[in-house]
């Protein structure tokens, strides 16, 4: 393996490493605070292994893992959005990669 190859698969991020990332960017923008200490919990239904909660600020997230959903619930557990897992990471990747060219044009811009 190269080392280039290297420095790629060590950069990429698991599938719960970006649902982690997907949750934190979501409820922030929804109002919570410090979600760099999201908190989680993993869910168990008949000794199987169905998905994860997370926890932020009061805000609840359930990711149902069979279901490939993606829950956020308020402070008040009023259901806030319900999204595919999938298209959640996609959505976040596309605005991630969006970022650093914004930045880039502004600065040629100024």
């Amino acid at each position: 393996m190269s080392h280039q190859n290297l420095a790629e698969f060590m950069t990429r991020s698991t599938p719960v490493e970006k649902i982690r990332k997907v949750v934190a960017a979501q409820l922030g923008a929804f109002g919570a605070q410090q979600v760099e200490s999201l908190s989680e919990s993993l869910l168990i239904r008949n000794g199987l292994f169905c998905g994860r909660r997370f926890q932020c600020d009061s805000y609840e997230v359930v990711w149902f893992l069979e279901e490939d959903e993606i829950k956020y619930f308020s402070p008040c557990g009023e259901l806030l959005k319900c999204s595919s897992a999938i298209s959640a990471i996609h959505e976040y990747e596309s605005v991630a990669a969006d970022e650093p060219q914004e930045s880039h044009q502004s600065r040629r811009a100024a």
